[in-house]
């Protein structure tokens, strides 16, 4: 389960960004993310997938969750 606080990249089409999770909403499946640019974004779980993604398909802007120590 995602935290609030957690690094984490988002992978768009040709570029990354770094950013923090800003709030989690377990019923929504979703997690609110801020990037380095300030920019709010909001990713909803796959479950076919089990990734967070822009639009909670199988395309679009992904999140990934950077390791404690990176």
């Amino acid at each position: 389960m995602p935290v609030v606080g957690a690094a984490v990249i988002i992978d768009h089409l040709g570029s990354t960004e770094h950013g923090l999770v800003a709030a989690v909403d377990a019923y929504e499946r979703s997690v609110r993310v801020t990037t380095e640019h300030g920019r709010a974004l909001t990713f909803v779980l796959n479950r076919a997938t089990a990734t967070f993604t822009s639009d909670g398909g199988q395309t679009g802007s992904r999140l990934r969750f950077e390791a404690a120590g990176d």
